[in-house]
């Protein structure tokens, strides 16, 4: 069953739904880390950098007001980017 979600939120949780299925995958295989890490960097680098782009784009292109919850949530995200995206830099690190 799919969930109802406003137009403009559906892009980040379709995302981030994705890379959540990916990892479940990893540990499915039972990935040592730095195999896990390779794996996230092979399938789930597109998909963050696709959300990274869609979201800066929301802001700068004035298509989400700056101040309202998604506007809020979207600037949170991209300020603490790298710590939200380590586990495709670091081996063994969570998603969450």
């Amino acid at each position: 069953m799919r969930e109802s979600f406003p137009e403009e939120c559906r892009q980040v949780v379709e995302s981030l739904r994705e890379v959540y299925r990916l990892d479940a995958q990893a540990r499915e295989q039972k990935l040592a880390p730095e195999p896990r890490l390779r794996f996230h960097q092979e399938h789930s680098r597109r998909i963050m950098d696709q959300l990274h782009q869609w979201m800066s784009e929301q802001l700068d292109q004035k298509r989400v007001e700056p101040n309202s919850g998604l506007g809020q949530a979207i600037r949170y995200m991209l300020k603490h980017w790298e710590p939200l995206t380590r586990f495709l830099t670091v081996a063994g690190a969570p998603l969450d």
